[in-house]
Order: structure tokens, then sequence, then C-alpha cells
């Protein structure tokens, strides 16, 4: 074969490859009806974060409020508003989400187009995909946007007490008035719960309820990505494993803060993937099962350094962390160390260390044992961490029999007068708790018992 014709069968793979992971969705082009709208997105979100860069660390309660406009011309005149933006700046450092990386991904350049999500969403509201599908942006109301930042402060809170949460990770809130538009158009960007997911092959939108929680399959041949919901899970289960103790704590602990802020209609997200051998084979090497650990114990996810540090080896207590496998001792015993992410400006060594004393036994290298990085067990367990996959969009990724990707959304729903008369009304004509509209408390313990009953 020509090295022509190698280059042209190379290049035909790489586009039906490109098709088959964009199956779910359609690139937003010039001739797309939002494409206009996208861009005014797109163009705010680079001026706004290449202008302001908001390295601030220690927050304040005027952090929370702070409200910050700008007016710019982009073929017409623009006001774009971002809310917290020293707090969204914190939520994003403490995921690993560096400001450029960021703003690489959220604001690429012209040639890199937003993606328009193929679902059979009844929401109302728009969402957008980055080219890589790492970040959503999705299109709140006004009376969401305000209830978000009123809860702003419990938001964070509640991730750096428990650093594995299943709750979504939103990492931007901005609004956009178009001058021709009367009223400013509000939107969330936030961590895919599905990212990579090239090879998910089942989707469900799990509330806990059962009615209108059907949904057909889709036609043979079709690109849209059908949600499933419960009655599409009837006899089957999330099958956990090791994970499955640490998956039900973690879900008793999202909805009793669910419960707090008095919420409902939340729903858990569950992408099914199988996994293949070589990712069980790999997830057991002692090199990875270390990386994974180091990660997990990270104190990037952690409430505060301690004043008075100890020596801790992520390692020392396995059973702290939910999902640990027994490794395979056959394996190099001098793996890669993780790259230290603390402050402490101390570069690793890729091989076990000696100490400079003649004689003296190897040690692990600095990221191993770095007092500040890594947590002890006793706050792993306040925690509630778990062994993170050794995976992109780790927080979002549990290792069962297959590979699941869950977090739970959709929490902006109060249980206002209008959904108590809803709920007076349906009480009438549907059988008792069988539809979602209940009371905050009714609708987590209902979630956590759906649970319960549907993994093993």
């Amino acid at each position: 074969m020509s090295k022509v014709s190698a280059i042209k069968r190379e290049t035909y793979f790489n586009r039906v490859r490109k098709r088959w992971k964009r199956r779910d969705v359609v690139e937003i082009i010039e001739t797309h009806p939002k494409y206009l709208f996208t861009q005014y997105i797109r163009t705010c979100l680079r001026s706004f974060l290449t202008n302001h860069p908001n390295k601030k660390i220690v927050l304040t309660d005027e952090d929370y409020v702070e409200i910050v406009s700008q007016h710019l011309e982009v073929t017409i005149p623009i006001c774009f508003t971002t809310f917290a933006p020293a707090v969204f700046y914190s939520i994003r450092k403490k995921i690993g989400l560096s400001s450029e990386e960021y703003l690489k991904v959220v604001s690429p350049g012209k040639d890199e187009l937003y993606l328009e999500f193929l679902s059979n969403s009844k929401s109302g509201q728009n969402f957008f995909l980055t080219n890589n599908k790492q970040f959503m942006i999705k299109t709140i109301t006004k009376t969401e946007a305000n209830f978000f930042m009123k809860i702003l402060k419990k938001y964070t809170n509640h991730f750096e007490e428990y650093p594995h949460s299943l709750l979504v990770k939103f990492v931007g809130l901005h609004s956009i008035k178009i001058k021709k538009l009367s009223k400013p158009v509000y939107f969330v960007v936030m961590l895919s719960i599905f990212y990579p997911g090239e090879r998910i092959r089942a989707r469900y939108d799990i509330k806990g309820c059962l009615i209108g929680r059907y949904t057909d399959p889709p036609p043979e041949g079709s690109n849209a990505v059908v949600i499933l919901k419960e009655k599409n899970l009837e006899g089957k289960s999330v099958k956990l494993g090791e994970q499955r103790t640490w998956f039900l704590t973690q879900i008793e602990i999202d909805t009793k803060f669910l419960q707090d802020i008095e919420v409902l209609d939340y729903s858990l997200l569950v992408g099914v993937q199988p996994l293949q051998n070589d990712e069980i084979s790999r997830s057991r090497k002692l090199s990875t099962v270390i990386s994974r650990a180091q990660k997990s114990v990270s104190k990037s996810h952690s409430i505060s350094p301690p004043l008075h540090p100890t020596l801790v080896d992520p390692l020392q207590d396995e059973e702290h962390l939910p999902g640990m496998v027994e490794t395979n001792t056959t394996t190099n015993p001098n793996p890669p160390s993780p790259q230290c992410s603390c402050d402490c400006q101390v570069s690793p060594s890729l091989n076990l260390q000696r100490d400079e004393t003649p004689g003296s036994p190897l040690t692990p290298p600095h990221a191993m044992y770095c007092t500040r990085d890594v947590i002890g067990p006793e706050e792993s367990l306040k925690q509630n961490r778990r062994l993170l996959p050794d995976y992109r969009n780790e927080l979002h990724v549990v290792d069962g029999e297959e590979r699941y990707y869950v977090g739970i959304i959709d929490f902006f729903t109060r249980f206002t007068l209008k959904k108590r008369l809803e709920n007076a009304y349906k009480k009438l004509i549907y059988p008792p708790l069988s539809f979602s509209t209940v009371h905050p408390d009714v609708f987590a313990k209902r979630f956590r018992k759906y649970w319960e009953d549907h993994t093993e």
C-alpha cells in the first residue's frame, strides 16, 4: 500500500471514529439557530477570565455575594455578568482545574465549536457541551440563579466537608443580556457527569418515583441519546461491589444536605459503561494503587491543613478507603511517584530515594509522605472518602462490575406554594409517594430507599 493510500485510510478511520464519539451531539455551526448565542457566551467568558483572573484563596462573606458586570461590543452591545467569581475560582482549584485549562476548554478558538446535547430532556432549558464534552453549559431561570446564590456558601461548605460528594460540581454562574433581548439569560457551567463517556451504553435519570418514569428506547439507527428512567431499570441493579457501602453512605450524606436546603425533584444520573480487562488489571497494579491512594487522600480536597501535621502514609490504613483492591505483589517495586500537589515546591524523584546516611534503607519519595499534601485515616473516614479510580472525571466515576458515571443534578427546585398545590392535586389521582412532587424530607427518604433496593 502506498503512503498516500495509507494516509487516506487513516484519515477515513479518524473521521469515522470522530463521528462515533459524537453520535449523541451536533456541532453548533454557523447555520445552527443557537450559533450566535454560543459565540456570545464564548467571547464573554474569554474576556472575563482573561481580565479578571481572581487568584483569591481565602474567601470572605462578601465573595459570596459579589457580582461583576462588564459591557462588551460583540457585533452588538452585550452586558455580561459573573456571580461570585472568587468562590467559583476556589471550587475549580479544589477539583484540580487550572485557570489556563478552564479558559482553553470553556472558551476555545473559533474552530472548536460548542456541541448541542441530543436528548429527550423535557426541562425546557438549553444544554451545550464544550468541544471535548468536559463541561456542560446549562441555561437556568432567574429564580434558580437567585436561589443558587442564596445557598452557595452551604454548597461550597458541603463540598469542603465531603470532597467525594456526588453533587454535580458547578464551576461558574453567569448571565448574558443582549441589547435586543428584554431579559438576561442566566446559565451555569458545570462538570459533565458523563465525561468522557464515549463507551457509555446506557444512561439513566433516577428520582426514585414511578409516575411518568418510563422512556421508550431509541429507534434503531437513531443518534439521539435517550435518558432512561426508573421503570426502564426494573429487574436490574447497579452492581457496585465493594463500593456499595461507600455509595449508600454518600447518598445519605448528600440527600441530608438537600433536605437542609429544602429542595426536591433532583435526580441521580447514572451512565453504564463496560469495564475492559486491561482497565481492570491496570487498576490493580501497585503503581496505580499508589497513585490512586495519593489522589484519594489529597489535601487539595481537604477541609483545612492541620496546625501540627504528622507523617501520614496514604496506604497505611487502606481499609479506610472503600474500594481498595489487593495488589499484585509481582509488580515493579519501584513505581513512579505521583506528583506532589501541595505548595512545598519539592520535586519528587521518579524512584525511591535513599537517605544520605551510608547504608540507610530506601524511603518513598516526597510526594508519598508530604505532610502538607495528604490527610490521615480519621479525617478520611470523617469525609467519607473512597479510593478514586485511575480515570478522568474520577469524582463522578465509580467502578463496580461495570464503570458507572454518577452524579446528583437539578437541585434548585423548592417546595413552594405552587409545588404544595401540585402535591395536593396529585394525591387525589395517584397512589401515595408515586410522584415526584412531595415534601423534601419525603423525597430524600424515598430516594435513599430506592438506591438501597437497586444496588448490590
